[in-house]
C-alpha cells in the first residue's frame, strides 16, 4: 500500500480508539483590477468559511488556497473568514475549535444580506457521517455530521454554498442538505478520497478544485464537473478505486448553480 493510501488507514486506526466510530481510509494577497471591478459591479458579498480541522498542511492549504483563488476569479467580494488546527498557523488564523467556528458562522449570518453567499469549506479526513478534528499534536477527535449540522445552523435561511474534502464525506449531505443549500463532497457515502499524505500540499480533491475555479467565466456547476474528472483522472493514472465527488442542490439554489459566478 502506497503512502497516500495509508495517511487514511492509519487515521481510520487511531479514530476507532478514540471514537468509538467506524471509519474511512483515509496575509492574503489584493484581488486583481478585474476582480475588484465586477466585484464592485455585482455588490454582493461572499462570507468565505474555510475550516482547516487536521493539523497537517495539506488541510490548510486547501481552505487558505481557495479563498485566494476566490478573491481573483470570484464575481464577489470575498471576505475570508479562516480557522486552521495547523499548528504553525496559529500566528496567522484562529484554532478550528467549536467557539471558534461559532464566532466565524455567526458573524457570516449576521453580516449576509439577500444575495450574498456563504461558502465554507471544510478539509480534513473523514469517516461515515463524521469529520476528524486534529490540533496540533494532540489526538484526533471525531465531529458528526449532526453536530457540523447544528454549527452552521446560524446560516439558515442565506444562499450556502458547502465545500467538504474528506474520506466518505458523501455520508454527510443528508444531515446538512437545505432547500437554500449546494453540497459539494469530495467522495460517496462509501468511498474514501485521496492525496492526504503528510508531505501533500493538497488533497486531490483540493488541487483540482483549484484548477477548475482557475478557469474564468465558469458555474459551481462547471467548477463541480471538471474538478469531478480531474478527480478521477488522478485515481485512475494510480489505480485507485474512484472516489466519485457528490453534489446535492437545493430547490431554491437551481439558478445559483448555473450562474457562471466565477
Amino acid at each position: 500500500m502506497n503512502r497516500i493510501a495509508k495517511c487514511c488507514l492509519f487515521v481510520a486506526i487511531a479514530w476507532l480508539a478514540l471514537a468509538s466510530a467506524s471509519l474511512g481510509e483515509c496575509a492574503e494577497p489584493q484581488a486583481s483590477p478585474l476582480a475588484q471591478h465586477q466585484a464592485a459591479a455585482n455588490g454582493k458579498r461572499l462570507f468565505y468559511i474555510g475550516l482547516a480541522l487536521y493539523a497537517e498542511p495539506w488541510s490548510e492549504n486547501d481552505v487558505v488556497e481557495l479563498a485566494d483563488k476566490l478573491r481573483t476569479a470570484s464575481r464577489y467580494h470575498v471576505v475570508p473568514m479562516i480557522a486552521s488546527n495547523v499548528a504553525s498557523a496559529r500566528n496567522r488564523y484562529p484554532v478550528a475549535n467549536d467557539a471558534n467556528i461559532a464566532a466565524i458562522v455567526n458573524s457570516a449570518a449576521a453580516q449576509a444580506v439577500p444575495g450574498d453567499i456563504a461558502f465554507v469549506y471544510i478539509s480534513t479526513h473523514g469517516g461515515r457521517q463524521l469529520l476528524a478534528r486534529k490540533v496540533g499534536n494532540n489526538a484526533p477527535t471525531a465531529l458528526p455530521s449532526h453536530e457540523l449540522a447544528r454549527k452552521l445552523a446560524p446560516l439558515a435561511g442565506h444562499q450556502s454554498v458547502i465545500i467538504i474534502s474528506a474520506c466518505y464525506s458523501g455520508s454527510l449531505i443528508g444531515d446538512l442538505r437545505s432547500p437554500e443549500r449546494i453540497i459539494i463532497t469530495a467522495a460517496r457515502a462509501d468511498r474514501s478520497s485521496f492525496g492526504c499524505a503528510a508531505g501533500n500540499r493538497h488533497t486531490f480533491f483540493g488541487a483540482a478544485e483549484l484548477d477548475a475555479f482557475d478557469q474564468p467565466g465558469r458555474s459551481l456547476h462547471q467548477v463541480f464537473v471538471a474538478t469531478r474528472d480531474e478527480v478521477a483522472r488522478m485515481e485512475s493514472a494510480r489505480q485507485f478505486r474512484p472516489s466519485e465527488p457528490q453534489v446535492s442542490v437545493g430547490a431554491e439554489v437551481a439558478d445559483l448553480y448555473d450562474a457562471p459566478l466565477f
